[in-house]
């Protein structure tokens, strides 16, 4: 399965998508994690939340009761509005929160695959979020046994790697002179001696890495 999710497929519990429980742009989300809470997968819940506090607003978050709205939705506590307007549902929160939410709950759930992709993993997320998120996944992966390939265009994203483990790998895509597709691994750049190390993000902007069209 390859993910491309998508904030207003993420905001509601009605869409659901064809590919079961998570559809390719995010369709269901709601659904798979009022299934979690109904299942009492405490574990499950604490990690999510837990890997939420990269965000450094994020409190906590709950599920409605079906009892006071026909519809279920998501509550989320921000630490820093007053304690009595804390919470407030999915419908008002910022992209990178559904986002992560999405991530995290794809890479702890034991209901989802555990090899798939994910298109684009920057979106919606600053530089240095890209480059934690990267890491949080990388714990999660070999937590819960997921194998996944991600994409992106944010050379901040490549900083959260560690080319040390031969399980986190970096592969530039790029077009040879007759358009076919070349596909080379990098492995961790060797540092002279008396040289500093680089980092990553940099050697892609300068175009160190490739992946980077020559034409402009």
């Amino acid at each position: 399965i390859i993910y491309s999710p998508e904030h207003t497929a993420l905001r509601t519990f009605q869409k659901e998508g064809q590919v079961q429980p998570l559809g390719i742009n995010g369709e269901g989300l709601l659904k798979l994690i009022s299934v979690i809470f109904e299942n009492n997968d405490i574990s499950c819940i604490d990690e999510i939340k837990t890997s939420l506090k990269l965000l450094g607003w994020f409190e906590d978050f709950k599920l409605t009761d079906e009892t006071i709205q026909s519809v279920k939705s998501i509550e989320v506590k921000d630490y820093y509005i007053e304690s009595e307007k804390q919470y407030f549902d999915q419908m008002s929160t910022n992209e990178g929160f559904l986002f992560l939410l999405f991530y995290f709950t794809a890479m702890t759930s034991n209901l989802t695959p555990n090899f798939f992709a994910i298109d684009n993993i920057d979106a919606s997320l600053n530089p240095k979020l890209c480059e934690g998120l990267i890491k949080k996944l990388v714990t999660l992966a070999k937590l819960h046994d997921k194998q996944v390939v991600l994409t992106t265009h944010n050379p901040a994203t490549l900083d959260g790697l560690n080319l040390d483990d031969d399980e986190q790998r970096l592969f530039v895509v790029s077009r040879g002179r007759s358009g076919e597709t070349k596909v080379k691994r990098i492995k961790k750049p060797s540092i002279k001696e008396g040289g500093f190390p680089v980092r990553l993000s940099e050697m892609f902007i300068k175009g160190i890495l490739g992946g980077i069209p020559k034409g402009f």
